[in-house]
């Protein structure tokens, strides 16, 4: 599974939309995919997944940093 963050068409920043998803899947949905307030641009718009990219999910834990579980 991937994090999927979405450019805003408005000012070019990537925000993350809270997805993890199988990219596969991901890039053969059809259409937008979300609708959320940017807080780039200050308003709520549509997200294309034509704007997304996926980030791998850090696998390197750093030593001495406990994780919630």
């Amino acid at each position: 599974m991937a994090q999927v963050v979405t450019r805003c068409r408005l000012t070019g920043h990537y925000m993350f939309m809270g997805m993890d998803v199988d990219p596969k899947e991901f890039t053969h949905s059809a259409g937008p995919f979300e609708r959320k307030f940017c807080p780039f641009c200050a308003c709520e718009h549509i997200w294309y997944k034509e704007d997304s990219k996926f980030l791998a999910p850090n696998s390197d834990l750093r030593s001495g940093v406990r994780q919630a579980g």
